[in-house]
């Protein structure tokens, strides 16, 4: 879950002005950190599932309560009414947020099965919608296979095969025309891509951050594949995103990672 983490921090700089399409950055030459490098709902919400996987609670309570302790870092106008809302409904999301928060899944399940059940339950809280619990559960079985040793044609092959997600056009096919997209449909695919592409973890990050598209959340989902298949995330790169985190952020993080033996 720390990949997830640090490719929100590093995507984090160059969201906003993708999204308000003011010339996108369309490169992988950029700082890994910057001054206003931070953590975003991303991040918040793939700790809360942590936390509720670490102390078996409700997902939708949990994440009700990290929404009120962090309103500020950038959750979408639905999401923001659905925390504010107790016992509100799921309201058929397909947006990119199932995916990008559903890393410690992949970790905290020991099957392929378990895996697959329990993307969708904590994905359907909010992304009820088919698309929202298919992005959730490719990024998730990805993460799950790639830590089982899987190589990256075996996991491109599942992918396509078991989500129909097309990742036949290559980064340098989809870079030009790529623009802000907070969609499953257009954000997941794309994302595996720019982790198979990539040569090591760091690699990974550079590669989403240039397709311009919705930096910090792209990063995110590629750079949760991209922990778990390298082994975990290059100290250069985890030890700034954790001093980012505020102290319950991080301990929480931590305690998912001594849990469950990851790496640094």
């Amino acid at each position: 879950m720390l990949g997830a983490i640090a490719g929100d921090i590093i995507g984090s700089v160059f969201e906003a002005r993708n999204w308000r399409n003011e010339a996108p950055h369309k490169s992988k030459d950029f700082p890994l950190f910057d001054p206003k490098s931070k953590f975003t709902d991303d991040s918040v919400l793939t700790i809360a599932l942590a936390d509720a996987i670490l102390h078996q609670r409700d997902y939708a309570e949990v994440m009700r309560e990290y929404y009120q302790r962090y309103t500020k870092v950038g959750f979408g106008k639905a999401f923001r009414v659905w925390g504010a809302t107790p016992d509100a409904p799921a309201y058929n999301s397909w947006g990119n947020g199932s995916a990008m928060r559903i890393s410690p899944v992949g970790y905290a399940f020991d099957s392929l099965e378990a895996v697959l059940v329990n993307a969708r339950r904590y994905s359907e809280p909010t992304h009820n919608h088919p698309e929202g619990v298919k992005g959730a559960q490719a990024v998730a079985s990805v993460i799950y296979l790639a830590r089982k040793g899987a190589d990256k044609a075996e996991l491109k092959r599942f992918v396509e095969r078991e989500f129909g997600y097309d990742l036949s056009r290559t980064l340098d096919d989809i870079r030009p025309d790529y623009a802000f997209n907070e969609s499953c449909q257009q954000t997941v695919p794309e994302a595996i891509t720019a982790f198979l592409e990539a040569n090591d973890f760091e690699d990974t990050i550079r590669n989403a951050i240039s397709l311009g598209g919705d930096s910090d959340t792209l990063a995110c989902i590629a750079g949760s594949m991209a922990e778990a298949f390298y082994g975990g995330v290059p100290a250069h790169i985890a030890a700034p995103c954790l001093a980012l985190l505020d102290e319950p952020l991080r301990n929480v993080t931590q305690a998912f990672r001594t849990t469950y033996h990851l790496n640094a």
